[in-house]
């Protein structure tokens, strides 16, 4: 889409040349009705990456409360938090453990074959 200041120029030049000729209004119109198509386009855009957002964050927000982060009235549960936070680490401990023990697994058996 090309600059409002490019646009509303060439649409004041077409009609300063208005005369017996009505067909650079005519022209004008049809611009102006292009370009009003496509913001609404945008907008649409917008509205439906608007709608995602609020749709994902609610998501997030029941799966959350399911798994008791909140409470019926949306206060945070520390100790769930807490514990949670404890499984994470522990996870990714494991995980750790995992790839050394693959690592080792693979060095030792790279030289037999």
């Amino acid at each position: 889409m090309e600059e409002n200041n490019l646009f509303r120029d060439r649409i004041h030049r077409r009609n300063a040349d208005l005369g017996d000729n009505w067909w650079p209004f005519v022209e004008n119109i049809n611009e102006i009705l292009a370009r009003l198509t496509e913001i609404e386009n945008i907008i649409n855009d917008l509205d439906n990456k608007i709608g995602e957002s609020f749709g994902l964050g609610k998501s997030i927000t029941k799966a959350l409360h399911k798994l008791g982060f909140y409470d019926k009235e949306y206060k945070l549960n520390w100790s769930m938090v807490k514990t949670m936070a404890h499984i994470i680490e522990q996870a990714e401990i494991e995980v750790k453990e995992n790839e050394r023990r693959r690592e080792k697994d693979g060095d030792s058996t790279s030289g037999t074959v």
